[in-house]
């Protein structure tokens, strides 16, 4: 039997981390069961993640990953205006294809009390946020969107879409979240363009 790399296993106990999450829930997430999904032993769970909230770390560095894509994106796109719809859709293009990873990133008993993981997805948070903040000072050199504060605007964006993403998780993904965050968008630049 091959050896599978180490790289490929923990991205297999991370994918299934997130399964056990999404279908039961973070409680049901033990390194026990963790390891009888992926088809190894406890130890070599703990020969890839030292703890439970480690493997979780793994699941927001994953998140985290998902602002290269984004990056890679807007890179090729001249004008802000077109780079924050990008930003807009592309989150709900992202989360329509992996709802699995709501279930992670809005399952708040997950980072009571853990000052690590805490941490981490207030980086994450503060990430997309200066992202998005600075895609809003170059649409306002450009003279593109409406002269208000770019950190006040930015929450606002950023509260839609997750109030957006919150709404069809909590709905059981009961409607086509790209769809959705498409009609989000042309109000959004009804507000904000000029």
């Amino acid at each position: 039997m091959t050896r599978i790399r180490t790289e490929e296993r923990q991205a297999q106990i991370i994918d299934e981390a997130i399964r056990i999450i999404h279908e039961r829930g973070y409680s049901a997430l033990g390194i026990r069961e963790l390891a009888r999904q992926v088809g190894i032993t406890e130890p070599a769970i703990y020969r890839h993640f030292r703890s439970k909230d480690d493997i979780i770390a793994g699941i927001l560095d994953r998140v985290l990953n998902m602002s290269q894509k984004l990056l890679s994106r807007l890179s090729g796109v001249e004008s802000a205006r077109e780079k924050i719809r990008l930003f807009v859709q592309f989150h709900f293009d992202f989360l329509g294809q992996h709802p699995e990873l709501t279930s992670v990133v809005f399952s708040e008993n997950i980072f009571q009390d853990k000052s690590m993981l805490k941490s981490k997805l207030q980086g994450i948070l503060r990430s997309r946020h200066r992202i998005l903040r600075e895609l809003i000072d170059e649409a306002k050199q450009e003279g593109s969107i409406v002269d208000v504060d770019s950190d006040d605007l930015a929450v606002l964006i950023i509260g839609n879409i997750r109030l957006i993403v919150l709404e069809w998780r909590l709905t059981d993904f009961d409607f086509n979240l790209p769809e959705r965050g498409q009609r989000a968008l042309r109000t959004l630049e009804k507000l904000i363009f000029e």
